[in-house]
């Protein structure tokens, strides 16, 4: 099931590098990945919201309806490769602009097939001025103790069911690979902050169908490392400030264990930066770590991703 999607529905340029450079409009459609309700969220009957501030950054948050938002390139310079991108936001509200829309757009200009995902977060919010409180600068939502209880209890829930969505993106995607374009062994996933955790729960937990070919966590925990990775498990690429480098979290642990299974891992960490850099082509919002996009592209290319 597609459809135009109405809020960021914006006709942009593919401008592929190299010397062909066509121009021509990339697909900005949805698509849910999921045959009606999704799974475990058959009770979830509440509101979703979306907001976007002045300077055209979106946010979504209570999600229920699992979909994937695709940025496909010209075909003259396609490929092959796709990517679901998987942005953060604590399981509680969807950064879709600056850890979404922007990459996707960057990985689509560069011939690889982008697909944005909103998967399932926690349900919070009780209205609009509440879904947004921390973005916005409104009172932050104030709930009863049952209200806290519940919500505690949903957390977990919520996210799991998040990390479902990934795995069942990988494996849309790998279903309409001909639809799309895109070959089915060059499906990868990335993701930063909760995305990068639900992009390392797929890494670590996957079937066949839902398996990725490329995994980049960015910015983000693997939570626990298991004792052994998957006798399967895909390429690695890591990008995180280096004050995200806590003794709690575990992606130099995930580096270590990418490279002694001998599986390709790349990891960069940027001195002086904070967590949630995101991405931003526009010059006004630029910084110097904004290079990990590329070196993210230059590793698919080493990797053998691109062809």
């Amino acid at each position: 099931m597609k459809r135009l999607y109405p809020i960021l529905a914006v006709l942009a340029l593919a401008a592929c590098t190299g010397p062909k450079a066509p121009e021509n409009t990339v697909r900005n459609e949805t698509y849910r990945i999921y045959e009606g309700v999704a799974p475990g969220s058959e009770s979830w009957d509440w509101q979703e919201y979306t907001y976007t501030d002045d300077k055209g950054d979106s946010y979504f948050t209570n999600i229920t309806t699992p979909e994937l938002i695709a940025y496909l390139p010209a075909k003259e310079c396609a490929t092959g490769a796709a990517m679901i991108v998987c942005p953060g936001g604590g399981f509680t509200v969807n950064y879709y602009t600056k850890e979404g829309a922007t990459v996707a757009q960057w990985l689509a200009e560069h011939g690889v097939a982008a697909f944005v995902l909103k998967y399932r977060l926690v349900h919070f919010a009780r209205n609009e001025q509440e879904a947004f409180y921390s973005i916005t600068g409104a009172p932050a939502p104030v709930y009863t103790p049952e209200e806290q209880a519940a919500l505690d209890a949903h957390r977990p829930v919520a996210r799991a069911l998040g990390c479902d969505d990934g795995r069942a993106a990988i494996a849309y995607v790998r279903s309409h690979a001909a639809e799309f374009g895109v070959k089915p062994d060059k499906i990868g996933i990335m993701g930063f902050s909760a995305g990068a955790m639900l992009t390392t729960d797929v890494a670590l937990n996957h079937t066949p169908e839902n398996r990725p070919n490329l995994v980049a966590p960015i910015y983000g925990s693997s939570g626990q490392m298991p004792e052994q990775l998957p006798t399967d498990a895909a390429p690695l690429f890591i990008a995180a400030p280096e004050i995200d480098l806590w003794p709690t979290l575990s992606s130099l642990n995930m580096m270590t264990a990418w490279r002694a299974a001998e599986i390709p891992a790349e990891a960069h960490y940027f001195a002086v930066e904070n967590h949630g850099f995101g991405y931003y082509p526009d010059a006004e919002r630029q910084r110097p770590s904004f290079v990990w996009i590329e070196l993210l592209y230059a590793f698919m290319q080493k990797i053998g991703f691109l062809g």
